[in-house]
């Protein structure tokens, strides 16, 4: 893999060139941070377009039912992708405040939202007391730190404002915008080329370790390692959001999409329809996002590329964060 700081002239534009001929893995620097220290969210890999095979099939261990039937998906553009999840530092960048006082809002919201069925306050579904200091629900709140406590809605809008910044600064190409990664270019950009469970290799059957995730991901059975300061209860031990960056990235340079947190995707829930489809966007309507990955907190199945989440869009938990996108459209 090699780097490309990706600018065409002192504005920092991407050209149509770069964006139409890069190859698999090639990083582009773009300006989400203001300074040097956030370059680990400035940095995207490009995801040249192609077809696999989206779904485990049915003799995968640990696989889920809704992981089939297997869909051959053909994506036609390509796109750029975070190649962390964005982190506290990033989302301070573009928001004006961290995860200490975005968990503030989210326990002050009086919003009554649509949850399994029910009206009702993000705060009662989260089961969040607004007599409890917000750092009572947090771990650690390091800018490296992937962002947490972020909710689908809450993803969108950080899209949309550093979308408008980054226009407003010519710094973006032209007819392109950020957003999150649809379902279909979350899995075939985490799978980089790969049909295997992991992009490292397949998984035993037994649900506890595994020395393939271990070098790529930070999940249940070694999220605890080496862990210090705030956190939560992880098999017994403390554990939570890890720096990113801090395990064996797939061939397409992208860190963490096994374990850390979970990864909205843009598109509602729905069932596989098998066959062949081209740019897959999911539903057209739902009750819950997908979200895909894993986390610090999940077993070793939910760690595989095909395996798939489901939560309301107004939900914000300390088990979910998100990848930028930049596509266009």
């Amino acid at each position: 893999m090699r780097e490309s700081t990706a600018v065409d002239d002192e504005a920092g534009r991407l050209t149509r060139r770069e964006l139409l001929q890069s190859a698999a893995g090639v990083l582009a620097t773009m300006s989400i941070g203001p300074s040097a220290a956030m370059a680990r969210d400035s940095a995207l890999a490009w995801i040249p377009p192609g077809v696999f095979t989206m779904g485990s099939p049915a003799s995968e261990p640990l696989r889920e039912a809704d992981e089939g039937p297997q869909t051959v998906v053909t994506l036609t553009r390509g796109f750029w992708l975070g190649r962390n999840l964005v982190t506290i530092g990033g989302w301070k960048s573009v928001m004006g405040f961290g995860v200490r006082d975005q968990l503030r809002r989210v326990i002050a919201d009086d919003t009554l939202y649509e949850f399994k069925g029910k009206k009702q306050t993000l705060r009662s579904f989260m089961q969040f007391s607004r007599a409890v200091d917000p750092g009572e629900y947090l771990a650690n709140e390091d800018d490296n730190l992937p962002m947490y406590y972020v909710s689908w809605l809450d993803a969108i809008e950080f899209c949309r404002r550093l979308t408008e910044r980054d226009r407003a600064a010519a710094r973006l190409p032209e007819g392109h915008h950020y957003g999150l990664p649809t379902e279909a270019q979350w899995e075939y950009a985490a799978r980089a080329g790969t049909a295997s469970a992991t992009y490292e290799g397949p998984l035993a059957s037994a649900n506890e370790s595994s020395s393939v995730l271990d070098s790529i991901a930070w999940y249940d059975a070694n999220s605890a390692d080496g862990y210090t300061g705030k956190g939560f209860a992880v098999r017994s031990r403390t554990g939570g959001p890890r720096a990113v960056g801090g395990k064996k990235p797939n061939r397409w340079g992208l860190n963490d999409t096994a374990g850390n947190l979970w990864e909205w995707c843009s598109d509602w829930y729905g069932s596989y329809p098998g066959g062949h489809l081209v740019d897959p966007k999911g539903p057209a309507t739902g009750l819950e996002r997908v979200n895909r990955g894993g986390s610090f907190g999940s077993s070793a199945g939910d760690e595989r590329s095909a395996n798939r989440a489901a939560n309301p869009p107004a939900e914000a938990s300390a088990y979910r964060g998100f990848r930028l996108a930049l596509v266009r459209g």
